[in-house]
């Protein structure tokens, strides 16, 4: 281990030597090079592309020389390499395409075509159109805008007709059905990346051309909806290539049901027709399972649609689907229950609210609720029936065969009353023909309260469960307290998905808020009367968890007791404290193998919970808990925990009134270059720092003494785009907790890395971050000409350039609150600056900003960013980051009461404060300007107090309007 380590070093470090990445190539290009050799090559390649493509070549990133010519060779090597090595390279250029294409890689669409154009070579022309499917993916997933829309129009331009080429000519030949099975198999492989392509391209808008060619399109889509052959078919449990190209096409039925109805219209009938025809002959086998939920989608998109001629006006047709599609496909099958025995972790991924898998259930759920959105009677109607047949029959067979038409009652009662849900508020709307209430007393209250022992009746307790954790909004808090105890108890049920699904029901329950008359939202159950039944619940989950019984590492049991302390918050301070060694014997456990990165999330969210509550009354006992597990993490470098330790001992460090010697021991090595160079790391040692900052009393000589590390580190990660928000995270809390004798003699220093990272760095969200550092700069600053008079010493009239072409568009850009309240100071204090206050065309522009960040316009509405809700314990990814690397995500409890307040926990009025700044010095020039500029006229009567002297207004050119001349829009850099 200790030779790989070393060598795993060398090869970092190496990085960033100029041709690093071409010797990379040259490897993988060579055939004499062992083949395991060259994966493990092309794995690194791909890594290496990850973790230092979006670095400034300053900071350590690839040479501009080697990007030019890694993308120069890199399609062409990847389409002559063995499939493993193929793999590797095509996730690299994915990700360098994600960043350059198009604007820096204009070769690469030709290269494509041509390629596409003239190869004769099957193998190459698969692999071409995969790496176009590839490298159009990134459109999927970006917010629609000008930039979005000319990068699609310039890849639709140069592409659409080689596109549509390759695709008529490939159908043609599958469906002629003379190919040989290695040949058939290709085509069908390169068929996939063309649909695969077809979506990415028309996700955003319907260009003109294949608005003009859908004939061309769906007539090759519904002959491949009936093409069978067994060569392309998958086998029991696996889609083959044919499953997988029928469900893309689904897909992309229902890409233009969604967004193109007028030009979908004429191909309605016969695609619903064909789908209809497809789901009916599909078996139950698994390998169906993906294209049964995409063509049951394609259905419910259909059918949620008003058409002038729709198949779904027909009660017969209705009838058809919930009998031919809704029913079977919402019954469990055998292999489902042999799941729920037998791989509880799968089944409850699948099922579970919230789980993004597709399964033909949910499809099958969507479509009811669909269908019910045009004829809500009619299916309400048509499926209560099968609802009351499922009861009786259930009446009539035996026990096991009960379960399973119980549990199929309850999904098709929850297919049938929702009507409207989010992840995070659950049921927002029911079907006024469905009594959920009835139906909960009738078939989920006895099921829930039935004395049967906890082994017994686990598959229909699971449903029951899930009712009341989807309709825990509808459910009255009487009702809740019906089952409350039962639902506890079933925690300890020896069912992995029954105590799965309490625990998740419990967490859900008592997240329940409600509002007011008045508007007002507050959670629907107190601390204080849950408290009993909770905390009866932490124990059988911990020993769940730490004897490895049911799904291990089970983030769903972990996720409850985060929340369960998080809602008790005082109330559950002892048992926490309790708590604690538990957790922290299960952390130490888990740190040998941390392969669950939602249950390693959800653990450190407990622990930080717990801390959050206890450290400030009791720093000792908890830090004497907590520290031999977090310092043991440190010391065998486990890398998946590093992030989360660094943020919690951020929160110990707030906490505590003194600071053990450890911290003191700890801080050199927070500062090594090693550390920073995993992204992951880089949130959390910033997040550390910062509590080190906020107590710089007590570690001033520390901080003097390694400052210039700091700023190194902080110069390292400002030049990497993914941890360049870090770096700005890092200046600000060195701006708001550090004295400014402490770092003033490094200001210039400072500006000037930031002024040199403008220059190379165009994003809107780069000039927002500097706006509101140095907002924040001026607002907590004693010495409000620092900023102004080293901009000057860097260059003459810098200020007022950055004025002009920075600030005014950050200021009309979407920012959050304390934001605004930040750049209101800033802007007031900058008024006072003698380079501005003597130029009225900059005292234009930071008054029409302070009118746009106070809302003093009336038809003006001022973009507020959306807070984030601590509320929502999970991660998006859980944590799971780039294939062999770890990603950062933030524990939601790792700040003390208060910090919510951001960057202005000072400013609790943004309007009173920024009047109490501009009142006594520019009330009566604000008036002046507004005389010539009556957009700035509610600034100047927000700032009046009565007459008062007029103070004169320097010469030069007339004052114009702060929106004169060419102004670049907020979204757009100067």
């Amino acid at each position: 281990p200790h030779t790989m380590q070393a060598a795993t070093q060398k090869l970092r470090h190496a990085e960033s030597s100029p041709g690093f990445g071409l010797m990379l190539l040259q490897l993988l290009r060579e055939a004499s090079v062992d083949a395991g050799t060259r994966q493990a090559g092309a794995i690194y390649f791909k890594n290496y592309i990850r973790r230092q493509w979006t670095v400034e070549a300053a900071g350590g990133g690839v040479a501009p020389s080697d990007r030019q010519a890694i993308k120069q060779h890199l399609l062409s090597l990847m389409l002559q390499a063995p499939k493993l090595v193929q793999v590797q390279l095509a996730a690299g250029l994915e990700e360098i395409s994600i960043t350059d294409y198009p604007g820096d890689w204009q070769s690469l669409l030709p290269e494509i075509v041509q390629h596409l154009k003239t190869s004769q070579d099957m193998t190459v022309l698969k692999g071409t159109m995969e790496t176009a499917h590839t490298v159009f993916l990134k459109f999927r997933s970006q917010k629609r805008s000008p930039d979005l829309l000319k990068e699609i129009k310039y890849t639709v331009d140069g592409f659409q007709e080689t596109h549509l080429a390759v695709f008529k000519a490939a159908c043609e030949r599958i469906l002629g059905g003379s190919l040989p099975t290695d040949q058939l198999t290709l085509h069908m492989e390169l068929i996939k990346a063309t649909v695969g392509a077809f979506f990415s391209l028309n996700v955003v808008d319907l260009p003109e051309f294949f608005e003009d060619h859908r004939e061309d399109y769906f007539k090759g889509f519904l002959g491949l909806l009936k093409y069978q052959s067994p060569a392309v078919t998958g086998a029991a449990d696996q889609p083959g290539l044919l499953e997988q190209v029928k469900a893309s096409i689904c897909e992309c039925f229902t890409l233009f049901t969604d967004k193109y109805q007028e030009e979908f219209a004429p191909f309605l009938l016969p695609c619903v027709k064909d789908v209809w025809e497809l789901l009916v002959s599909l078996d139950q086998q698994e390998k169906n399972d993906q294209l049964a939920a995409r063509g049951i989608g394609f259905l419910s998109s259909a059918a949620a649609t008003q058409w002038p001629q729709s198949p779904f006006e027909d009660p017969n047709v209705l009838s058809g689907i919930c009998e031919k599609v809704v029913f079977p496909n919402i019954v469990l099958r055998d292999s489902d229950a042999e799941m729920f025995e037998d791989n509880p972790a799968e089944y409850v991924r699948r099922d579970l609210e919230g789980a993004d898998q597709e399964t033909r259930r949910r499809s099958s759920m969507d479509l009811v609720k669909a269908m019910g959105k045009w004829h809500e009677a009619k299916v309400t109607e048509i499926l209560v029936g099968y609802v009351k047949a499922l009861i009786d029959q259930a009446r009539q067979v035996e026990p096991k065969r009960a379960e399973r038409f119980k549990d199929a009652c309850i999904y098709l009662c929850i297919a049938l009353a929702v009507r409207g849900q989010t992840r995070k508020e659950g049921v927002t709307v029911v079907n006024p023909n469905v009594n959920v209430g009835e139906f909960f007393a009738n078939l989920v209250l006895p099921e829930l309260n039935s004395p049967e022992p906890l082994t017994q009746k686990c598959l229909v307790r699971a449903s029951c469960l899930k009712f009341v954790a989807v309709f825990r909004n509808q459910l009255a808090r009487e009702q809740v307290g019906l089952v409350l105890q039962s639902i506890c108890k079933l925690v300890a049920s020896p069912s992995p998905v029954v105590h799965t699904y309490a625990a998740n029901c419990l967490e859900l329950l008592i997240s329940v808020r409600d509002k007011s008359a008045q508007g007002q939202v507050a959670l629907r159950y107190d601390a204080a009367s849950m408290r009993p039944s909770l905390l009866q619940v932490v124990d059988p989950i911990l020993q769940t968890i730490a004897s490895m019984k049911g799904i291990e590492m089970n983030e769903y049991l972990m996720r409850t007791v985060a929340r369960i302390f998080t809602f008790l918050k005082q109330q559950g301070a002892e048992a926490g404290l309790a708590t604690l060694r538990p957790l922290a014997t299960i952390l130490v456990a888990v740190s040998a193998n941390p392969s669950n990165p939602m249950f390693n999330h959800n653990l450190f969210e407990a622990i930080a919970s717990i801390v959050k509550v206890c450290a400030p009354m009791q720093p000792d006992a908890v830090e004497n808990a907590l520290l031999p597990s977090l310092g043991q993490i440190l010391e065998r470098n486990v890398a998946d925990f590093l992030p989360y330790t660094f943020q919690t001992l951020g929160l110990l460090l707030d906490a505590s009134p003194s600071a053990k010697p450890m911290y003191q021991d700890l801080f050199a090595r927070l500062l090594t270059a090693e550390l920073w160079r995993a992204q992951a790391n880089v949130p959390g040692l910033v997040r550390l720092l910062r509590a080190y900052f906020m107590k710089h009393t007590i570690f001033a000589e520390l901080l003097r003494t390694h400052l210039q590390a700091i700023l190194e580190r902080f110069q390292f990660i400002l030049c990497n785009r993914k941890t360049e928000s870090s770096a700005f995270d890092l200046l600000n809390a060195m701006y708001m907790h550090l004295p400014l004798e402490l770092y003033g003699q490094h200001l210039k220093t400072l500006l000037t890395v930031l002024l040199t990272r403008l220059q190379s760095g165009k994003s809107a969200k780069l000039h927002r971050d500097f706006v509101v550092s140095c907002s924040l700069f001026m607002h907590r600053s004693s010495n409000g000409t620092a900023l102004s008079q080293t901009l000057h010493e860097i260059q003459p009239g810098l200020l007022t350039n950055l004025l002009t072409n920075i600030w005014a568009p950050v200021l009309k850009m979407t920012l959050r609150l304390d934001e605004r309240k930040i750049c209101v100071m800033g802007l007031a204090k900058i008024m006072a600056v003698d380079e501005v206050r003597q130029n009225p065309q900059s005292l234009n522009l930071c008054c029409a900003g302070l009118v746009h960040l106070l809302g003093l316009m009336p038809s003006a509405s001022v973009a507020v960013a959306e807070e984030s809700d601590d509320e929502d314990l999970l991660p998006r990814d859980g944590g799971a980051g780039l294939e062999f690397e770890v990603s950062f995500s933030k524990l939601q409890n790792t700040d003390l009461p208060g910090a919510s307040s951001g960057l202005a926990p000072d400013i609790p009025d943004m309007h009173t404060a920024a009047k109490a700044v501009l009142r006594p010095a520019f009330s009566a020039v604000v008036m002046q300007l507004a005389a010539g500029n009556a957009e700035l006229q509610p600034l100047a009567i927000s700032c009046s107090d009565g007459p008062k002297a007029c103070l004169s207004l320097p010469k030069g050119p007339a004052t114009g309007r702060a929106e004169d001349g060419p102004a670049p829009s907020a979204g757009r850099s100067a």
